[in-house]
């Protein structure tokens, strides 16, 4: 029989040897400090703000391959469905072509939940790496493809957005 010094010890070595992903709540880059601003806008539909944006870089300075952070604060409720089908028709217009539609809104449905206003979703992009979507410091989800995680935050930071003058605001250019 293992005494309670015993199995501490073991709950102990248990948890050093588990990897920062494989607990649900954990704080990300930004929480740890790691990123800072680069710049925020809103995105605005007939004079109403649907949502506001921060783009987060370390030191706060955005370098398409380097990690970096996008922050949305909704403003009205959405849900999970309507983030992942606008998300997608967003995605599949900028690399200009149909995309495994299925395959992609499950993915995006997972890193996904539904959103009132006020809440928000926190999206960290690693190039070369895939994604890491939260919720306040709850571990929503990760995209593991890469070429999806970039076409993501394309959505935002591709200079063929839909969206310039947001851009231009998230990197800093406008305030």
């Amino acid at each position: 029989m293992i005494s309670a010094k015993g199995r501490f010890f073991w709950v102990m070595l248990l948890l050093a040897t588990l990897s920062p992903g494989s607990f649900a709540s954990i704080a990300n880059p930004i929480e740890r400090g790691q990123f800072s601003v680069v710049g925020t806008g809103q995105l605005t539909w007939w004079g109403m703000t649907v949502y506001d944006a921060t783009l987060y870089a370390p030191e706060g300075s955005y370098r398409p391959d380097h990690p970096h952070a996008i922050k949305i604060t909704y403003q009205f409720e959405f849900s999970r469905e309507q983030l992942a089908r606008t998300s997608l028709e967003e995605i599949e217009r900028l690399v200009g072509r149909r995309l495994e539609r299925a395959a992609v809104l499950e993915a995006l449905k997972g890193v996904f939940r539904d959103v009132a206003k006020g809440e928000h979703i926190m999206g960290i992009h690693y190039p070369g790496q895939g994604a890491e979507f939260y919720s306040d410091d709850v571990l929503l989800g990760r995209i593991e493809d890469t070429a999806l995680a970039a076409a993501f935050f394309s959505i935002w930071l591709d200079p063929a957005t839909r969206q310039p003058d947001l851009r231009a605001q998230m990197l800093g250019y406008r305030q």
